[in-house]
């Protein structure tokens, strides 16, 4: 969904907005990028079927909606100074982390830095981005992308099972950095295999959808 802000929307790429989406109820929801101060656009999951999904599915080309923030900490630490970034997504939670990459990569000096993003989807009905991230990883070459699905058709040729496979092949984590963002058993999982490998504790930045 993409939103014309009347004020202008000063954000850190990570960081959500809270919008009012039943009398009782506020959700949350990343940035998922922006094309100037003035334009805006979430990423929206609308299969749960819940108060927040009814309202997104009714909304209609100029209708109005009220938002606070932006809010959050879940943003890039450029002074972090390791030699390798680690980013691992599943469904919606790859909004708020290409935000942060886009950032990284456009606006941070990360040039020499290796940045592996890995992005766990189920099935290849769900695949989205894919050309997107397949251009910034053409134009960036120390960006790799790498999409998984744990329940492919016959049709897929790319990587299967969850990204926390892919993680374990990871030789060493310690001097890394790890942004992590979905479902919380990909959260509490990878961040187990991460600290195993190495990477300290306090340099794992996560945020659960």
């Amino acid at each position: 969904f993409e939103f014309d802000s009347v004020d202008p929307l000063i954000y850190q790429p990570g960081q959500y907005i809270s919008i009012k989406v039943a009398p009782t109820r506020i959700n949350s929801y990343s940035i998922a990028g922006n094309d100037g101060e003035h334009k805006f656009s979430l990423l929206v999951d609308t299969t749960p079927g819940g108060p927040g999904s009814k309202f997104f599915e009714n909304l209609k080309t100029g209708d109005k909606i009220a938002y606070m923030g932006p809010f959050g900490t879940f943003t890039f630490k450029p002074d972090d100074d390791v030699k390798q970034l680690l980013f691992l997504g599943t469904g919606t939670g790859c909004s708020p982390l290409r935000s942060i990459l886009e950032g990284a990569l456009l606006h941070h000096k990360t040039g020499s830095v290796p940045i592996n993003f890995y992005f766990g989807l189920r099935h290849t009905s769900d695949i989205f981005w894919q050309d997107y991230f397949h251009k910034l990883q053409a134009e960036h070459p120390n960006f790799n992308f790498t999409l998984a699905l744990s329940r492919p058709d016959e049709n897929w040729h790319g990587a299967t099972g969850h990204i926390t496979d892919l993680v374990r092949q990871i030789p060493d984590a310690s001097d890394s950095s790890a942004y992590l963002c979905g479902n919380q058993a990909m959260i509490d999982e990878a961040t187990r295999i991460l600290l195993e490998k190495g990477c300290p504790k306090e340099r794992i930045y996560t945020e659960k959808f």
